[in-house]
């Protein structure tokens, strides 16, 4: 009995190990990417916060020339003017078209659109004394100091130069349009805003298990 098990389960292995690899020569399977870079604010928002460091890791499924995936990325931005910063969070789905495979440098182009998070690290949002101002002052104040949400899409151009079968050193640079809850700013005497802009150049790593 416990021969027929160990047969069977050599037998499924090399199955799916055959499937694997006959999947990996057709061009699909999983990809992991990790990659650090910078981002520059632009528009209103880029009046608003300087740039700083992404960092970001995604996964996708490869299939022929294109790839399916999600990411994951963390930005840490400068306020301007202000020794504050705000972290910005984000997930997006993205598609990858391949444009040349089977080279050491593989151009590609990427669409993607997802949800972002920002949040204020300090107090600079806030009024200069909650605690001594009243419920309605309060509440004014509220808005500036909490988090908002909102959405970003753009456009990836980069190319991934290739090291070996399973991992490829990628380089790229983006545009994406931004908006997001409207940010009330009474509290540093400026207009809410809502909208902007960014580029972003980065520098990372792909693993092709």
């Amino acid at each position: 009995m416990q021969r027929r098990v160990r047969v069977a389960l050599i037998a499924l292995f090399a199955v799916l190990a055959a499937g694997a690899s006959e999947a990996r020569a057709q061009g699909k399977g999983f990809v992991f990417g990790f990659e650090l870079g910078y981002k520059e604010m632009g528009g209103d928002l880029g009046e608003l916060l300087d740039g700083g460091i992404v960092g970001e890791y995604a996964f996708a499924y490869q299939s022929n020339s294109f790839r399916y995936g999600l990411a994951f990325n963390l930005v840490s931005l400068d306020v301007s003017g202000f020794d504050e910063s705000v972290s910005q969070v984000g997930a997006n789905y993205y598609t990858t078209w391949m444009i040349k495979q089977g080279r050491l440098i593989q151009p590609y182009l990427q669409l993607r659109i997802g949800g972002v998070r920002y949040r204020p690290e300090g107090d600079t949002f806030a009024p200069d004394s909650v605690e001594a101002a009243t419920t309605e002052e309060s509440e004014e104040g509220e808005n500036a100091a909490d988090a908002v949400n909102g959405f970003e899409g753009g456009l990836l151009a980069g190319a991934e130069f290739v090291l070996s079968t399973k991992f490829a050193v990628n380089l790229s640079a983006g545009f994406s349009f931004i908006s997001t809850e409207e940010i009330d700013l009474s509290a540093l005497g400026l207009e809410p805003i809502g909208k902007g802009t960014a580029w972003t150049v980065r520098l990372g790593v792909r693993w092709d298990p």
